[in-house]
């Protein structure tokens, strides 16, 4: 099947599962972002890019789609700053991926399989990386995000996170969870705290920081 039929697959299974009639662009980018203000979700163009990991992104945008409050992201990242973003973003998509999969399970099965095989490519750049050794949001992130793929090990301290960000069911519980982490992160630092990873399942340079 060429590129262009399951682009246009894809962007049909975007609007459908949005029930909006989302713009969806298809772009040479580094991953999956939503656009809030203008409703515009771009799936990235890669090389051999599966029918589950298309779904993977698709799901999640869509979930931002669905979930996520335009303007509560808007003002908390003027609040707290750029480096809060990449905690924001961490905590929401956990929760708009629980939200989505429970709207939609058959998602379920493909999305994990989209995660398999993104990391069997090392897509998040973790397989040879001591877990240990990262700071609490990029552990969070990628346990969330690969679950038993990788086994994130959680310090005693740590464990109460794990079980919030699992039961956060609005955007206030993930603002709220998020300033707790920011300030718990820079408190208890295990790599330079300016250089954390970015944690976010997409990235745009051409859109400011309402992109998700």
């Amino acid at each position: 099947m060429s590129i262009n039929n399951i682009s246009n697959q894809k962007s049909v299974l975007a609007k459908l599962l949005a029930q909006e009639n989302l713009t969806v662009e298809h772009k040479k980018v580094p991953t999956a972002y939503f656009d809030p203000k203008n409703r515009i979700l771009c799936l990235p163009i890669w090389k051999d890019m599966s029918a589950d990991v298309y779904d993977l992104l698709v799901g999640h945008e869509v979930g931002h789609a669905w979930e996520t409050p335009p303007e509560g992201w808007h003002s908390a990242i003027e609040e707290k700053g750029k480096a809060f973003k990449s905690f924001l973003n961490v905590v929401e998509d956990a929760r708009i991926e629980k939200l989505i999969k429970n709207r939609y399970p058959g998602l379920k099965a493909p999305m994990y399989r989209g995660y398999k095989e993104l990391f069997d490519q090392d897509f998040f750049g973790v397989r040879d990386r001591d877990i240990t050794r990262l700071n609490l949001i990029d552990k969070l992130n990628i346990h969330f995000k690969l679950g038993s793929l990788m086994n994130v090990p959680f310090q005693t301290e740590e464990e109460h996170f794990v079980t919030r960000m699992d039961n956060p069911r609005s955007w206030e519980d993930v603002y709220t969870l998020a300033c707790e982490l920011f300030q718990y992160v820079k408190e208890n630092p295990t790599t330079n705290f300016d250089d954390l990873e970015d944690g976010e399942m997409q990235y745009s340079e051409d859109w400011d920081d309402a992109e998700y």
